[in-house]
């Protein structure tokens, strides 16, 4: 022990960590150690977000359905006209509803009729011009996947409306994007 007093403090400090690093260091590695397993392969895909429309409950299209014909009278609100959307994805779906196209050719004002479709959360009402403007949700729950909305959609003219009749509206789409509910 007397040759150790030799070094300074610091040093057989050091020393000693040193050994003790060692001796767990070849501990450690003296146990046994077991065989590799592992989760294989893993595969994972995004869920669907499909959207169908239907003029026939039973009968869907990835498309267009033909829309509502109608004679407006000024203040009288239009005949409903039923149709239906169906989620086929899968994954619940917040469905909005845009009317897009040009109606500044268009005889009678997209300001003077009022577009309102109910898909069972209640009327949602614009002018054309307003739906051609942006979107809005068409109902405030959303379309569960597999389900299917039951709608309705009916057109009025402004009573302030004036002329002689006879005139139209620019044919126009109103397309329904279906959007996934997020999870919070």
């Amino acid at each position: 022990m007397g040759r150790l007093s030799k070094f300074s403090p610091i040093a057989r400090a050091v020393g000693v960590m040193g050994v003790t690093a060692g001796l767990v260091t070849g501990i450690t590695f003296a146990a046994l150690t077991s065989n590799t397993v592992a989760l294989s392969p893993n595969t994972l895909s995004s869920a669907t977000a499909h959207l169908q429309i239907g003029s026939v409950s039973e009968v869907y299209n990835d498309n267009s359905v033909t829309g509502m014909t109608a004679t407006l009278k000024p203040g009288v609100p239009s005949s409903p006209f039923t149709f239906y959307l169906k989620n086929t994805g899968q994954s619940d779906l917040n469905v909005s509803a845009h009317v897009p196209g040009d109606f500044s050719g268009s005889a009678i004002s997209a300001s003077d009729i009022t577009l309102t479709i109910n898909c069972g959360g209640g009327d949602v009402s614009y002018t054309l011009a307003q739906w051609n403007g942006g979107s809005a949700a068409i109902s405030a729950n959303a379309l569960t996947a597999g389900s299917v909305f039951t709608c309705s959609e009916t057109a009025t003219l402004s009573s302030s409306a004036t002329g002689q009749g006879g005139k139209t509206v620019s044919p126009f789409s109103v397309e329904f994007t279906g959007t996934e509910v997020t999870q919070s």
